[in-house]
Parts: structure tokens; sequence; C-alpha cells
């Protein structure tokens, strides 16, 4: 026999790791001796009760007894500990587990409670009018004494014959409460094992109606889940054919969860190695139907449910896509012509369609065999609409791919083929290498990787010394993409002066001009619309000298774009025809920043620095420069070449050297003073003389620390040049200054 009353006074103990030990020691071994004798008695009658998993309340009890002792979860568990149960659980079916039966001693409440739970989405699907029958059919063979409860703020019972006017009311009001069906029989006095053994009998029979509909639901449930997982487990690559175009598709493997009953799996699409868009194929398990949703970018173009798809033996999947813009959107019956073009484009791009207009998917022979075709030609197809419908929408314009003609005997000199763009990096080394430039492997590599590792951010700021290639690079790099040389013109790359004067975003993406009546455009913002129009193609915009401006104001609007992905507001205006309202930054849009660091530039904020790669080219390589100068200038430059290379020695030491513009210029200096009449030239020793004077003894400037600089070039040029000479009197000077007033520069 139970004592109840021993098991009520439990809840007297104030102490919650000691009373949560008493449900632990006396309340859960009592409710499992009494499920194991209810299986082993009925089971004879129901073999089904031995297919079920026992699931306690014991791993539950425990954690709630190790946080009790831990004082930072102690105060919230305070009120734990006031029940124990056991529940047979039918696990057989994928992601649909059935509660069978739970039986529960609610301490506080005083009751035994034998019930079959069920979370809200069942009955939200049965609500449907095609279904609402079998709900009605079930409640009507429920007999009148089981109860039918929810457990929110607190117990609320619902009579039987209002279930199904409460399913819609919760609907309507969007709760989603779990709901019990079973017995409440009064936890009190002695208490028979044998009673409740046979209570648990009866329960389970009257639950029969209840089961025989969850079942059924979790059936379906569980083939949409099974399908749903095979679809994304087809992450292997795949090419389509969209506008004549081909493109690879690269699927993540993960499937991310948004929220309860919301996954995303990613997806990829290339032109080459120039990302296109992104998208992603949204699983929705519970709304309340099992969905799956194709995203182009984070606007949804295809939604379907697939749980009637999942539950057939033998199935053609078409979809039918509909266009539902309202208000403004739709002044001009905007949503019939978009039904029109889709379906036309459906049809150019290799689409069967069905006397309806639904474009066919694939067949489905059921849960065992699958889809006739590969799972990949199924997301083949449901991304190609989905691009499709984003296009038909100019949600995201895609290039529209044509067949090059053939030119003819006449026309063969003058053809010019259509630039073709390549991340290769062998293949951009190598061009790069031939460009005559000196810029290392180390250089062309970090460039490389810093522009293209973020499939949907392309922003690198290049620092340095003035003169050390950093515009060149630039230019070198984005020719080398479409396999130009350095010296051809390029029409997806624009280098842009940055202005003094550029205070905010107007100056990159322009304005519209209420006297002119029109949008004043930029180059920068007619760059932008390009990439924007051929998303194949990469499209390199170079800030020159970026920080004569202050970045972050002219550059805020992009930074934001970037990393929220939305669309920057380019202005209001209903008949402006030439440039949008709004314009997001396309995932083969790719800026570049060139920076120097001086009293004329301002510095980069750390909201600039944290969204770009930061390069700094200080090093250069005048071995290889040298290497690569023609042999008319090693012949007749070859002493000052050995004495230009010593003094950028020493001034490297300070961070104070010259670059590869510096020393170009001299060099062609020199070589051109050679080769004046020899009556008219300087000497060799004169003109490096007057070169270094002018090209690197300007930028000489700094405090004490400079002092042992300063002694090694005045000792240098007075052996070299002698006292007279004009970079022997400014550094002398310099060092006067330094010693008198602890600074020096070579302006005065």
């Amino acid at each position: 026999m139970i004592q109840a009353n021993n098991l009520v006074d439990i809840m007297n103990i104030e102490d919650t790791t000691e009373r949560n030990q008493q449900i632990l020691d006396e309340v859960q071994p009592l409710l499992r001796r009494i499920i194991d004798a209810f299986i082993a008695k009925y089971s004879e009658r129901d073999a089904y009760l031995l297919q079920l998993k026992i699931h306690t309340h014991e791993r539950a009890i425990k954690t709630t007894i190790t946080d009790s002792k831990n004082p930072k979860y102690a105060e919230k568990k305070q009120h734990y500990g006031n029940k124990g149960f056991v529940e047979l659980i039918d696990e057989k079916l994928y992601q649909s587990p059935l509660f069978i039966l739970k039986l529960e001693f609610h301490l506080a409440s005083r009751e035994i409670r034998m019930t079959m739970s069920s979370d809200f989405y069942p009955f939200w699907v049965l609500s449907k009018r095609t279904q609402i029958h079998e709900l009605d059919k079930m409640v009507e063979e429920l007999t009148d004494d089981l109860k039918i409860y929810t457990i929110e703020e607190k117990k609320s019972f619902i009579d039987k014959h209002e279930f199904t006017d409460k399913i819609w009311q919760y609907i309507k009001n969007k709760r989603k409460p779990t709901i019990h069906f079973g017995e409440i029989l009064p936890l009190e006095g002695l208490i028979d094992e044998n009673e409740i053994v046979d209570q648990l009998w009866n329960t389970y029979q009257k639950l029969t109606p209840v089961r025989s509909v969850l079942e059924k639901e979790a059936l379906e449930h569980s083939h949409a889940m099974l399908l749903m997982k095979a679809i994304q487990e087809a992450t292997d690559p795949f090419d389509i054919e969209l506008f004549s175009k081909s493109y690879r598709v690269i699927l993540d493997e993960e499937v991310k969860k948004v929220k309860t009953n919301d996954y995303k799996q990613m997806f990829y699409i290339y032109d080459q190695d120039q990302l296109i868009t992104e998208g992603h194929i949204g699983y929705f398990t519970r709304d309340p139907h099992e969905s799956i949703g194709i995203f182009i970018g984070n606007y949804g173009q295809i939604f379907h449910r697939i749980r009637k798809l999942a539950n057939q033996k033998d199935y053609d999947w078409y979809i039918k896509k509909s266009f539902y813009h309202r208000g403004k959107y739709n002044q001009n019956n905007e949503n019939q012509m978009y039904q029109e073009v889709s379906l036309q484009e459906l049809k150019n791009n290799g689409f069967v369609l069905s006397a309806t207009n639904s474009f066919y998917v694939g067949k489905y022979k059921g849960v065992d065999e699958g889809f006739t075709e590969p799972m990949f030609k199924i997301k083949e197809r449901l991304i190609t609409a989905a691009a499709i419908f984003a296009d038909t929408t100019e949600f995201l314009t895609f290039p529209k791919g044509a067949q090059t003609p053939k030119p003819s005997e006449e026309e063969e000199e003058e053809f010019d083929p259509e630039l073709e763009s390549s991340f290769d990096f062998s293949n951009i080394l190598d061009l790069v290498e031939q460009s005559g430039f000196t810029f290392s492997l180390d250089i062309i590599r970090d460039f490389y990787l810093n522009l293209t590792s973020l499939d949907d951010k392309h922003f690198v700021i290049l620092s340095g010394i003035s003169g050390t290639g950093k515009t060149q690079l630039c230019r070198v790099f984005a020719n080398a993409v479409y396999g130009l040389d350095y010296s051809e013109e390029n029409p997806y790359l624009k280098i842009i002066p940055v202005r003094p004067d550029w205070m905010d975003a107007t100056s990159l993406f322009g304005y519209y001009s209420s006297f002119e009546k029109k949008y004043m455009r930029t180059e920068y913002l007619d760059m932008l619309l390009q990439a924007d129009q051929e998303k194949d193609k990469p499209h390199f915009i170079v800030l020159d000298e970026m920080n004569l401006a202050r970045v972050e104001y002219y550059l805020s609007d992009y930074l934001s774009a970037v990393e929220s992905r939305k669309p920057i507001t380019l202005h209001n205006i209903d008949d402006l025809a030439d440039v949008p309202k709004t314009i997001e930054i396309p995932h083969n849009f790719y800026v570049i920043g060139t920076i120097n660091v001086d009293e004329t530039t301002h510095s980069i904020s750390d909201k600039v620095l944290d969204r770009a790669f930061v390069m700094t080219l200080s090093d250069v390589d005048f071995s290889s420069f040298w290497d690569r100068l023609d042999d008319k200038f090693k012949k007749n430059v070859q002493t000052e070449w050995d004495l230009l290379v010593a003094i950028h020695e020493h001034l490297a030491k300070y961070d104070l050297h010259f670059g590869y513009r510096t020393m170009n210029e001299m060099i062609r200096k020199l070589y051109k003073n050679s080769l004046l009449a020899e009556e008219l030239r300087m000497k060799p020793l004169v003109a490096l003389d007057r070169v270094v004077a002018e090209k690197v003894i300007p930028k000489i400037r700094g405090d004490e620390r400079i002092t042992e600089l300063l002694d090694t070039l005045a000792n240098l040029f007075y052996q070299q040049f002698g006292e007279t000479s004009q970079v022997y009197k400014h550094i002398e000077r310099m060092r006067e200054e330094l010693e008198r007033y602890g600074s020096t520069q070579f302006w005065r």
C-alpha cells in the first residue's frame, strides 16, 4: 500500500536539495515499480507496450540537485521539486516521438495524473478543412469522463464538445500549448498499487482514439522529415544552366537552426570563381505542415509543403509560382506581368510545365525509394527556378548569356571577344610577374587572399610609404584577373582619386539634384550599377589616397551595406529611370583603398579597420628592381645605383626609406643627364647630389631618434660628394636644428 500523505509531506521540506533527493529516493522508485508491473500484466493483451521506451524524471531531478548546490543557480531552482513521473514513449518513427502514457505523482497538487500528451502541431494540422473530420471523429469517440487540459500559467480544462473551437481559438491567438488527455485521481490516504496498475490500463484503452490519430499524424510527419533529411544531405556541388550561362552551386553541409522548427542550409551560386549571389534552403519542420523554401539573398522565392509529396507512393512533383505584390508594387498589374515573364523564362530554361502552368521538379516513388533521379537534380531545378523568379522581379539581375557570334573573315581582324575573368592564382601570379613590376610572391598571395577569402565582402586597404606601388598593384592585379597586360584598358577597373572635401556618402553614391531635375551620378555609382548588371564579372574600385578625407564619413553607407546586406537608398523619385531607388552591394564588387600617412591625411577609425584587411607595402626589393631595369640604364648608372642603395639601407633602419617610384625617377634623371652633350651635362656625382637633394632629403624629418642617422649620412655625403655638395649642406643644417630645437625637417 502507498502512504500518499507521506509522499505529499515531502513538499514541506524547504531545502531544495533535500526535497529533490527525497523525490529521487522515494517517489521515482515507486513510480518505476508501478509502470513495470503495468507492462508485465498487460503486455500480453497489447504487445505494443513492450516496444515502448521508459523515460523517467530522474535525470532532471539530479540536475536540479546539482544546481541547487551552486550559488549561481540556487535561487532560481528553489521552487523545483514538486513531482515525479515515468513515461512510456514510442520512438520508432524518425523525429516523431509519441508520448503514449505518463504516470505522474504531482505532490504540490496532491494528484495522480495518468495522461497522454502531445504538442499542439498535430491538432493544428487536423483543424484544416480537409482533415477536420478526423479531429471531430476523435473527439466523438472519447469518453465523457476523460479529462482534456493544458498547462500554461495554470491548468485549464477543455470540454470535449468545445475542443475543435478551442483549437481554432489557440491558432487565432498564436498560442501553441501542449495538450494532455487522461485521468486525474487524488493523491491521498492509502492507495493500492494494483489499483493504479489497473487504472492505467483503463486509461490507456480510453486513449485509443487519441493514440490512433496521433500515430497517423506522426507517421506522416516522420515521412516528411525523412524527405527533408534526404534533401539536406545532398550537398555535392552541381552546375545549373541559367539564361544560357552555366553556374556552379556550392552547398553548405551544415544545416543551421534559426529558431524553433526553422532551419536553413546556405548555398552559393558562382560564375567560375566569382560569387554571383548566395541563398539558402529553408526547412520548416512545423508551420504546422513540413515545408521547404528557396531563398535568393534573404527573399523567399519558392515555398512548398512536402507532407503530401512525402506520403505518396508515386507522385509527380509540380510547383506553381504565384506573385503577390500589393499596393504600389502592383499598381500596373505587375503580378500578371511577372507571371507571364516567369513562365516564358521557365520554358526558355528547359523546364517542363503542366497544363496549370506548374513547373516540374521530379518524380517521387515513396519514402522507401525516394526520387527517380539523383537529389542534386531536384535541388538544381528548385534553385534554378528560384533564381528565375528573383530575376523576373528584378530583385537580383542575372547576366544574360548569349552565344558569341563567329566573325566573318572580313570581321576577323576587328573582332573583339568578351573579356573573361578568372581568379586562378597561378595565372594571376604569372601575369603579374610578366608585368615588369617588382612584387614578391608574399605580397601577391596576401593581396589575393585578402580580396577573395570572403565571398560576401571584398575590402582591402593598402598602406605604406609613397612609391611602393600600391596603386600599380591594384591595376596589375585587376588586369591579371582578366588576362590583360598592365597597360591595357580594363573596363572593370576604376581608379578614383579621393578629394579632401568628401564629407558624406554622396561623394560616392551621388544625389538627386532638385535644381537640375536629374540624378548627379559618380564614377563609383556607375561602376556599382555596372557590377549589379554584370554579376558574373568582378568589378574593381580603387579609392586612391582614400584618407585625404575622413573615410568613415563618405564610406559609411558602403560599410553598413556590406555588413547588413541591406540595400542603400539612393533617392525616392518615382519617375527617375536611369538610377534605381535602392541598390545592394553585389558580391562581385571589390573595393581597394590606398593610404599614405602624413600631415595631409586623416587617421583611419576602428570602424573602418574592423571591416577591412589592411596590408602594409613598405618593404622594397631593389635587387629584383635592378634585374628588371633595361640594360641602357644599367650601363650608365651602375656607380650611382650602388650609392643610392646604400643611402636607402641607412634610411630603412628608421622607416624613412623611399620606394620604387622615387628610385625609378632618380635613375631616369641620371640616365637622361648622361645623354646630354659632354660639355652640357653634369658630372655623375654632381647629378647624383642634385637628385638625392631633390627626391630623398625632403622626406627626412624627426627628433633625437634620428641623430645617429643624420651623423651617418653626413659622413657618407662628405666622403662621396664633398663639403660643398647640396646634400651635405642640407644634412649639416638639419643636424644643427636637431641639436638646437630637439627636432628637424628639410623644410625651413
